[in-house]
């Protein structure tokens, strides 16, 4: 039987940054899947692939913006950036159990958070640029030095500083995730689950430089793992302002 959180003045005064940071997750999922199921459709209908080099990339953004910053993931920005507010709300609930691990944890996570939104800020901004040149470029010197610049972003196909952004903020949510094992606030298996999460995260970014291929075998686990934490770091801290009574 799971134990209700000691609620103090202090975190009824926070009680609204609670119900803020559980709809972060949600919002987050929320274009996650909106994207995932566009680009499914798309190319259920269409018939025509994920694009796989940077003109496949160039033509799909002459074709339709709206449809290439989609399969860019470019909501990823709003989504991420939003996640802010949950590590907030998850510092303040989890600060007493273990105020150190919960400070490292916050620094990783807004440090990762600004570097993952200002690298996928600046990869959408610069894709976008270059398919608009590359459209409207009229000779082959031209376009290889567009495609040339194209492939020095690794934006659609390898977003190297990305990864890093993200794989700090798999350290705070796996810190985070430590943490909630001493606590009663959250369901223990969140904290498995965050844990086993941070794992893959790890395991797949070394694979990402020593074995490509199994790196590709374990996004989507690594993932998977993440959307359920998200869900389920929701639900607590729902469930957390709804056990905070307004004074």
């Amino acid at each position: 039987m799971s134990h209700l959180p000691t609620i103090d003045i202090e975190n009824a005064a926070w009680k609204t940054l609670y119900r803020v940071g559980a709809i972060a997750p949600l919002v987050a999922l929320a274009f996650y899947f909106f994207q995932m199921i566009v680009i499914i459709m798309t190319t259920a209908i269409s018939g025509t692939p994920y694009p796989a080099t940077i003109v496949d990339w160039y033509t799909l953004f002459h074709r339709n913006i709206l449809l290439g910053l989609i399969y860019i993931n470019a909501l990823d920005i709003f989504s991420i950036a939003f996640l802010g507010t949950m590590f907030l709300a998850l510092y303040i609930a989890l600060k007493r159990y273990n105020p150190s691990v919960i400070v490292i944890a916050a620094f990783f996570a807004f440090l990762g958070i600004a570097v993952f939104v200002a690298s996928r800020t600046e990869m959408v901004s610069a894709i976008l640029s270059l398919s608009e040149q590359y459209a409207a470029a009229t000779t082959e010197v031209q376009r290889s030095q567009l495609l040339a610049a194209g492939q020095a972003t690794n934006a659609p196909i390898r977003a190297t500083t990305e990864t890093a952004g993200f794989l700090f903020i798999a350290v705070a949510g796996s810190l985070i995730s430590t943490v909630i094992l001493r606590s009663s606030t959250f369901h223990k298996t969140t904290a498995y689950v965050g844990i086993a999460a941070g794992l893959f995260t790890f395991t797949n970014d070394i694979c990402l430089v020593l074995a490509p291929p199994l790196a590709a075998a374990l996004m989507p686990v690594n993932s998977l793992l993440w959307l359920v934490w998200w869900g389920m770091i929701s639900a607590g801290l729902f469930k957390l302002a709804h056990n905070i009574h307004d004074s």
